[in-house]
């Protein structure tokens, strides 16, 4: 008996070694979903984060009041609130949470958890980019902003003086407080930034204000989400796994989800077709045709709520002059750029928000029916007077870019759009994502390659962010009639009346041209078949909960 062990040991070996099986094959046994997810996660806190990458796995591992749908981006269903009522204007709401949500070390969430989330966000000293988030809230701005004042009261905290519209009202009834009606808050919700977060792990790590907190590492996790993060390994994966103290954990079908961060489009794509993923985060224009004709029922093409544009750093010159931010918005063909770089990735832009959600978008350009030609000599008129006839003496400006494939060629596609139309050569300087978010965040950029995507369906996640305080402005541009006309939609109980004002404050950036609109985007991806549950949405924001994973041939639900 002795003498056989070691050779069932090695055939045991051998034949594990012969497992022929696919990454995803692998998967689909263990109930394990494979994604792209574009970048490195910069943080799985929700205070810190910032990106879309971070926004998917956050997705996985925390729940707010409210969740989403899995078909429809306006719906809503109950979460940690089991059930929520408003006062007739809207601006007192009520929830009662539910007695079974859990976070993941068995202790309960209650209605404390969220103040002390809110509070933390809005803390000066904490300084969250996405604290205006909770500017809804009666006193958060002046919370946040105007925390020194004297006449509060001195130096210290002035939560409680500051009466900001959150209160513990007993351990499972919230009450939020506005500071103007806010019939669309439950859409807001759904955004991680109103999440609660558990205030004895964040206490136990730290506290409230240590931006170096260890509570999100692997370990020492605390959440309330479908899932737990369970492992992560730097530039490789992050997987999360099913929470068993989730109030929906038998609802929940995958074990896990992990989610790799891919950033070259054209490794993704191949990664795919080599069997490693069940999703990608997006495919290359260059590989569209071919996506689309490999594999014609993985590839999806969906609607997308998200632009792409150039960021312009207004505190350098010449970009402080409008007439040359202007010159250089006119002097892009988003046609050319459309048919022959991003291809069927997007729609040409001629104003930031892209349409949708009932708000008809500002022209950038106020000149309809202008062809390109036109446009090139506006912006070479606008140019001279700005004292660069031709393009001569105008400085040698930079446009900085991630690493990714697509955007490099764009600004490649544009450079020369700018020698040709206007005279003038920019540079190109590819960035690793972090050191581009924290360049972009400290104007350390001349010209910046941005996209952004929605929080939540509605023109205030686009046209809010270039108010003067807002963290994700990163221009150095701000205006008092931008900032009235926010305010005015702030105060209009009226949906039209909303609209309309936040239309004139886009208007009013766009006149001024902080920025460049480029394209309004769509979600090119591929999807395995076996993938179900999983539904083309605006926001890109797929409740991981409702998605698994079966073997080819079964019915859809």
């Amino acid at each position: 008996m002795k003498c056989l062990l070691p050779f069932m040991c090695f055939v045991a070996l051998l034949f594990a070694g012969c497992d022929t099986r696919s990454s995803v094959e692998k998967a689909d046994e263990e109930g394990v979903l494979l994604v792209g997810n574009g970048f490195e996660p910069q943080s799985f806190d929700p205070h810190k984060a910032t990106a879309v990458a971070d926004w998917h796995i956050i997705g996985t591992l925390m729940e707010g009041l409210v969740r989403g749908d899995a078909r429809e981006d306006d719906k809503v269903h109950p979460g940690v609130a089991e059930s929520w009522e408003a006062n007739e204007a809207k601006d007192v709401w009520t929830f009662r949470l539910r007695e079974d949500a859990r976070w993941s070390d068995g202790r309960p969430v209650t209605a404390h958890d969220f103040v002390y989330a809110y509070h933390r966000l809005l803390h000066p000293l904490f300084g969250g980019k996405y604290a205006d988030m909770l500017f809804p809230l009666k006193n958060a701005e002046a919370y946040n902003k105007d925390w020194l004042r004297k006449d509060l009261g001195g130096e210290g905290d002035l939560w409680e003086k500051a009466g900001v519209g959150v209160e513990a009202v007993d351990e499972r009834t919230l009450r939020l407080t506005l500071r103007e009606p806010t019939p669309h808050l439950p859409l807001l919700l759904l955004h991680y930034t109103w999440f609660p977060v558990p205030a004895h792990a964040v206490e136990a790590n730290g506290g409230m204000l240590d931006r170096s907190s260890e509570w999100t590492k692997p370990g020492k996790w605390v959440g309330n989400g479908a899932f737990v993060l369970a492992e992560y390994r730097f530039n490789d994966f992050v997987e999360v796994r099913r929470n068993p103290q989730y109030w929906r954990a038998g609802e929940v079908a995958l074990n896990a989800v992990r989610f790799l961060p891919v950033v070259n489009a054209f490794t993704e794509t191949r990664m795919f077709f080599d069997g490693k993923l069940h999703v990608t985060n997006n495919v290359p224009p260059e590989m569209l045709e071919y996506a689309k004709g490999k594999a014609p029922d993985a590839f999806c093409r969906d609607a997308y709520y998200c632009s792409f544009f150039y960021r312009l750093n207004t505190t350098r010159k010449p970009l402080d002059d409008v007439r040359v931010r202007m010159a250089l918005a006119l002097g892009v063909d988003r046609d050319a750029l459309v048919d022959k770089v991003v291809r069927d990735a997007g729609t040409p832009a001629t104003g930031f928000t892209p349409p949708g959600a009932g708000y008809e978008t500002p022209d950038m350009f106020q000149d309809a029916g202008a062809t390109q030609a036109e446009r090139v000599q506006t912006a070479r008129r606008l140019l001279a007077e700005a004292g660069f006839p031709g393009g001569k003496g105008f400085p040698t400006l930079e446009i900085m870019t991630t690493s990714r494939e697509v955007q490099k060629v764009m600004a490649e596609a544009i450079q020369a759009m700018w020698l040709e139309n206007l005279g003038i050569h920019v540079e190109i300087r590819s960035c690793e994502w972090t050191a581009y978010k924290d360049a972009q965040q400290k104007l350390q950029y001349d010209i910046s390659s941005s996209s952004w995507s929605g929080d939540y369906l509605d023109p205030a996640t686009f046209v809010e962010m270039w108010s003067g305080g807002s963290g994700n402005n990163a221009t150095g541009w701000s205006s008092g009639r931008f900032d009235a006309a926010v305010r005015r939609a702030h105060s209009s109980g009226k949906v039209e009346e909303r609209l309309a004002a936040l239309r004139e404050a886009e208007e009013s950036m766009l006149k001024e041209a902080p920025v460049v609109p480029l394209y309004w985007a769509y979600r090119t991806y591929l999807k395995r078949p076996e993938v179900k549950g999983w539904h083309g949405l605006l926001l890109d924001a797929h409740p991981y909960d409702a998605v698994h994973v079966e073997k080819e041939g079964k019915r859809d639900d």
